[in-house]
């Protein structure tokens, strides 16, 4: 069946007809995070009370955790050396410095070190000297303080950065540049037993090629293709010559999949054997893909610095890394050489970068050395000049971050997005200045905002957004496309591109730790593509949907508060004592990775460090809390968040979420949405969202509150976003012909 009125879908997931899904819904443990006693919320709910007020005024800035200064601003003595260097880059995990190249370092040893800033003196502090890269005008050496920093000094380094940033002597550094790189965490090599994944994984291999590896070394490697896969068998097909045990390998998205397979049943160009009982994946962790334009590197020797820099053909480059080919002449590079590299960024800039030789490789019959470099950018500008060069390297078919243009209304009206929730296109027309006004700051800000749109010769053929709203989760929404087209493209491989670039752009962030969607719940695509997946994890801990009720709140026309049953109810800012009550409710009550994702943790309560950010690129985002109390007890606490005007057309940045605290909590709906109506007329918000999650939704009132339907709140640790991935692919593979 297909339906020709989609209903409401708040991330715009697939804003076109499509088929129902059955009423299945998703059961998740509610599985708490109480028994981590770092999750204990005792004492102070934020590290600390909110020393705000929460109807008004600004968050306390937060200091960024490192900062590239000025030359001269800081200094640095290594204790037994007379020299003082000059810092460029500081925070409380350690100190950069740059001298020339007539001073040896005991690379690798255990120093002690004093910081000096204005009349300011820091230390001793232990520290292990490490080669970061080699520059072309010297050495950029890493100080990386031993078993963290003392309380105390790290107190007076924040005091130092703050006074600088506010002197104009420092900028926020590159938040990775201090950790290791997001890259090389996580899990490469996977054993997988589990009888029903390794069935899953040989479902969506179905019909794909691979290689024969046969224990005999002399034995040439064969193809074969997956052919069935029975109750307990797997039919191999293309088969010749093999009839002994042997190791199979298949390629997926992001991974590479090896089994070991015993020949049950030998027929011509076919065999049989038993299900795997295991299957080994090996993880890319991200896509790395041919380089077909002219792209040079260009970089100096580490050790021949006195010899012009080299310059070398990249061949391929992921978001972490690039190969390049050094031809004869130059003298070789060796794993863990240290690079500097310059790459033009295609816009007539340069992309400056930090790497590290993996490994080296020679091309046969060619005197040409392949040398794997994981490299990171060397400063802020510099990752967002690599995110787009890499991103139109390996994405042939979608366009990101400046996408936010004039276009996308059209294709938003054309694929029924302004139709979803009982809507009207002219319920759209007051938010529209405001989201093409996000086209310009968007472009700017692709480490909180991005935009992928699929383009054909036809034009835009859909659209996926995913921004950064809390301060290690981003969200995918907006995702529309068109229903008919005349590209060569089909509607698989359109979601399967924009899936694949929104992901891997996630992905691209140190910081990353979960992904999330606000999704429509009886969608069909959204069941095989969300749901499903979420169903058969979750056990895992790693991927969860949570349902709610997705509720539009007219702030003009407040609800009026119900009769109140036991005493007037009076709402006001939580104290300490009931945020840190309130934690500790999520803590038994809600699952971990819920708490995490939505920065409802003590530390993130208050959202400083996010907020800031989001300040700083000159977009409004702002968390504050509401108590509702009756005979001075908590009822119940209310969540209410802004975000820039234009993020999303269904305003889901600027929302409300609330948490009985008690039975009987349900009475302070009403007074909270009355308060709640009354903060965001106070910033110029004439709606917001209610998610409905916990407790009733119905009390008395004009028709202020309108119902968009039922919807499941999907969250994805980024342990398993590869694995994620690899399931879109799957559902999206082009159907046979």
């Amino acid at each position: 069946m297909v339906a020709k009125q989609p209903r409401c879908l708040f991330l715009a997931w697939n804003a076109w007809p499509h088929d129902r899904g059955g009423d299945r819904v998703t059961v998740v443990p509610k599985v708490g995070f109480g028994q981590d006693a770092r999750w204990a919320a005792g004492g102070s709910a934020d590290g600390g009370p909110l020393d705000r007020a929460l109807l008004g005024g600004d968050p306390a800035v937060r200091v960024p955790e490192a900062c590239w200064l000025d030359g001269g601003a800081a200094w640095l003595r290594i204790e037994g050396r007379d020299l003082s260097y000059p810092i460029v880059l500081l925070g409380a995990m350690g100190a950069w410095i740059e001298p020339d190249y007539r001073t040896s370092f005991p690379f690798g040893s255990v120093v002690r070190v004093r910081l000096y800033a204005g009349d300011v003196e820091i230390g001793p502090l232990s520290a292990v000297l490490v080669l970061q890269s080699m520059g072309l005008r010297g050495p950029l050496i890493g100080l990386s303080f031993e078993d963290g920093t003392p309380s105390r000094a790290a107190g007076q380094i924040r005091d130092v950065l703050r006074a600088l940033v506010d002197a104009g002597t420092a900028k926020a550094a590159a938040a990775s540049l201090f950790r290791p790189s997001a890259t090389d965490a996580g899990q490469v090599r996977e054993i997988i037993d589990d009888p029903r994944r390794v069935r899953n994984i040989l479902g969506f291999l179905l019909r794909r090629k691979g290689v024969v590896r046969r224990a005999a070394e002399s034995a040439p490697p064969l193809c074969v293709m997956l052919g069935e896969v029975g109750a307990g068998t797997v039919t191999w097909f293309g088969i010749k010559g093999w009839s002994e045990d042997a190791a199979v390998e298949i390629a997926g998205q992001n991974s590479v999949f090896r089994f070991n397979v015993r020949a049950d049943e030998v027929r011509p160009g076919e065999l049989v054997s038993a299900l795997p009982a295991r299957v080994e994946r090996l993880r890319k962790s991200l896509l790395q893909r041919g380089v077909e334009a002219d792209l040079t590197a260009r970089f100096l020797h580490p050790e021949w610095l006195h010899i012009p820099p080299i310059e070398a053909d990249v061949v391929d480059v992921s978001f972490s890394g690039l190969r390049m080919a050094l031809t004869r002449g130059h003298p070789p590079l060796l794993p863990r050489h240290k690079l500097s590299l310059e790459l033009p960024d295609g816009d007539d800039g340069v992309v400056h970068l930090r790497g590290e030789v993996r490994s080296v490789s020679a091309v046969e019959g060619a005197d040409t050395q392949l040398c794997s470099v994981h490299v990171t950018a060397a400063r802020r500008e510099d990752e967002r000049r690599w995110l787009r060069l890499v991103s139109r390297i390996l994405h042939a078919t979608t366009y990101g971050g400046t996408a936010w243009q004039a276009e996308l209304w059209d294709l938003f009206d054309s694929s029924g997005y302004f139709n979803l929730s009982g809507r009207r296109p002219e319920h759209f027309e007051a938010i529209k200045p405001s989201f093409l006004t996000m086209a310009q700051k968007a472009a700017a800000v692709p480490h909180l905002l991005y935009n992928v749109a699929c383009l054909s010769e036809h034009g835009i053929e859909g659209n996926f957004s995913i921004m950064k709203p809390y301060h290690s989760t981003w969200m995918i929404h907006q995702l529309a496309k068109r229903p008919k087209s005349a590209s060569n493209l089909s509607s698989r491989q359109v979601l399967r591109d924009m899936f694949t670039r929104c992901f891997e752009h996630a992905m691209s962030d140190p910081e990353c730790g979960w992904i999330i969607a606000y999704a429509e719940a009886h969608v069909a695509w959204n069941e095989r593509s969300l749901f499903e997946f979420a169903r058969a994890r979750h056990e895992t801990g790693h991927v969860l949907s949570l349902p709610f009720r997705l509720m539009g709140v007219d702030a003009r026309a407040a609800p009026r508060a119900p009769r109140e049953a036991g005493g007037p109810i009076e709402i006001g800012e939580p104290t300490p004592g009931e945020q840190a009550a309130l934690l500790g409710l999520l803590c038994a009550t809600s699952p971990r990775m819920y708490a995490e994702a939505l920065d409802l943790v003590p530390g993130r309560l208050g959202m400083g460090p996010c907020v800031e950010r989001w300040r700083s690129a000159g977009l409004e985002r702002e968390r504050a809390l509401l108590v509702a109390r009756q005979h001075g007890e908590p009822l119940a606490v209310a969540v209410l968040e802004l975000g820039e005007l234009g993020t999303n057309l269904f305003r889901l940045l600027d929302s409300v979420r609330i948490f009985p605290m008690r039975p009987g909590g349900d009475a302070a709906l009403g007074p909270l949405l009355d308060a709640a109506c009354g903060w965001f007329r106070s910033h110029d918000r004439k709606s917001f969202i209610y998610f409905g999650e916990r407790g009733k939704l119905t009390f008395d009132g004009p028709a202020g509150l309108h119902d968009l339907g039922e919807g499941r709140l999907w969250i994805v640790a980024r342990e398993i976003v590869p694995e994620f991935v690899e399931h879109i692919y799957r559902l999206t593979e082009p159907k046979p012909r």
